[in-house]
């Protein structure tokens, strides 16, 4: 991926970066404030991310816009509040939520990972994907992910494994209970059977059918377990019947355009009150004029997109929720003691040659339920050997750049995230995010460039940027930092110096006066080519 351009405003006030280079680029000024922190939030938030933007910047009041290439593809996106626009080979997509946006992420721009959640594989989150290569200016915390959201550190870490080709999968949480009960409740009909004894004393499945007590505790851990899967149901039919409603709102969108259309063709469509002849299509964020053909028939194709994505993702909760309710009929048919259990209670003595038929059918279950039970811990083992693998190259890669940039250091990398009460500061901060980026993007091997928001923070030394400098250099990749020059070094041209760096100075710019009018025309050709009204 390739960043080309970044862009954000609205009618009365804009800016526009497109001088990026598709190799080391460093963003610098003399002095704070000049808006270098805010475009890289900006060009992040255009595609998904969940920026974190300086205090008293209004984000409602804004457009947001980035040109990407990508495998020889062009793609570009205009965002305003939660709704994302994108144009691919002049086809507009319109997405009316982030999830929306990411199912189309996934599967036209960059095929996302899958990691396990609540049981679940699903599709990571824009968010979490973007920790991998952009490191923003504020809220840093070596111990822990930056923008969290509903992810944590082990969703981070599940990420880079699925990237690997491991798919962490948390085995069916109810299929791996049902089949240890059964393994257990096969154990004690074996032994009952052959040691012909007092099933009341010699089998615990048994014995909570006749004890209070037991049958007591059994009930609550019985209904315990159907409230949970109760609630799990309610939520996601909620979350279903969102999404339906969503769907079912698209849909009447989609006749209204047609109707439209055939109006258009049969005669003049116009405003009652002011005689005028726009159409205007609105979402919570964005406006269109759809009276032109091309745009309608544009903005139809896309809700059309949208339908079937919404379409995609009730299907999913149609089957979370059908393999919810498998679970509970699997707790009621086994609530109920079989009726042979009953039998043994009457008469323990039977013929031998049954006895041995049962033991021997018994036997042959339990081999089964072991072999499955053996299978799924085989194949954990197995993972965590190679998630241990990745795990510990990453960490090497993280050594050998932190022996590259300061042979003398203290610090050492146990793991990917800092220990909560050992988080790093000031120039060790920035030199584990540098080592930690740079190592992901070494064992991976990812097509993302590498965004660092002050590269330089906490007073880091000349020599150890200059050092880091130059391994960004060494990268056959897209690279984009921000920096605040001392005076000094200001003056004596210091990035202008070093060969192979993409220099682009913003020390000119006024305080906090990054949105110019200036660029105003520009920026309203950006949005008109997504036909737009403000």
């Amino acid at each position: 991926m390739i960043i080309k351009k970044a862009a954000f405003g609205n009618r009365d006030e804009a800016f526009i970066e497109n001088r990026f280079a598709d190799k080391t680029n460093i963003i610098f000024s003399n002095e704070n404030n000049r808006g270098k922190t805010l475009l890289m939030q900006c060009l992040v938030y255009s595609l998904g991310y969940d920026s974190i933007f300086p205090s008293g910047f209004d984000t409602k009041k804004y457009f947001f816009y980035s040109e990407i290439e990508i495998e020889n593809r062009k793609f570009e996106f205009l965002r305003k509040g939660n709704s994302i626009l994108v144009l691919n080979q002049e086809q507009l997509y319109v997405f009316n939520s982030i999830t929306e946006f990411k199912y189309y992420f996934d599967q036209e721009i960059y095929t996302l990972p899958k990691i396990d959640k609540d049981g679940q594989q699903r599709t990571v989150d824009l968010s979490l994907l973007y920790e991998l290569f952009f490191l923003g200016q504020d809220k840093r915390n070596t111990s822990n992910l930056i923008v969290k959201g509903q992810n944590n550190k082990v969703d981070f870490l599940n990420m880079i494994y699925s990237m690997e080709g491991i798919t962490v999968e948390t085995f069916n949480k109810y299929d791996v209970e049902n089949l240890k009960k059964e393994k257990a409740l096969l154990d004690s009909k074996i032994k009952a059977e052959i040691r012909k004894i007092s099933i009341i004393k010699k089998n615990p499945e048994i014995s909570t059918f006749i004890s209070a007590a037991a049958n007591n505790l059994e009930y609550r851990n019985f209904g315990n377990q159907i409230q949970e899967i109760h609630q799990t149901i309610a939520e996601l039919k909620k979350k279903r019947n969102r999404e339906e409603n969503r769907k079912a709102k698209l849909q009447a969108l989609v006749i209204e355009l047609n109707s439209l259309n055939r109006n258009l063709n049969e005669g003049k469509v116009k405003c009652g009150d002011c005689g005028s002849s726009k159409i205007i299509f609105t979402n919570d964020d964005f406006e269109f004029e759809v009276s032109n053909n091309h745009v309608r028939q544009n903005i139809l194709i896309s809700i059309k997109s949208s339908i079937q994505i919404k379409e995609e993702i009730i299907s999913e909760f149609n089957h979370e929720i059908n393999k919810e309710q498998e679970q509970i009929n699997k707790l009621l048919e086994n609530s109920t003691p079989e009726i042979k259990n009953y039998i043994l209670f009457q008469d323990e003595i039977s013929d031998s040659k049954d006895i041995d038929k049962i033991v021997l059918e018994l036997q042959n279950r339990l081999n089964e339920i072991e072999s499955q039970l053996k299978n799924n811990e085989s194949k954990i083992t197995s993972d965590k050997e190679r998630q241990k693998y990745i795990l510990e190259s990453i960490l090497k890669e993280m050594k050998r750049f932190y022996g590259i940039i300061d042979p003398q250091g203290l610090l050492k990398f146990e793991d990917l995230f800092t220990k909560a009460t050992e988080t790093y500061s000031g120039s060790e901060g920035q030199e584990y995010y540098f080592c930690k980026i740079m190592a992901l993007n070494s064992v991976l091997e990812h097509q993302f460039p590498i965004i660092i928001d002050s590269f330089r923070e906490g007073e880091l030394s000349t020599s150890k940027e200059m050092t880091m400098l130059d391994e960004f250099l060494k990268l056959d990749k897209q690279v984009i930092l921000t920096s605040t020059l001392k005076n000094e070094e200001y003056s004596a041209d210091k990035y202008f110096n070093i060969n192979g760096l993409n220099v682009i100075d913003y020390s000119n710019f006024e305080d906090s006066k990054i949105l110019q009018e200036s660029y105003i025309d520009s920026f309203s050709e950006l949005l008109s080519k997504f036909n737009i009204k403000e």
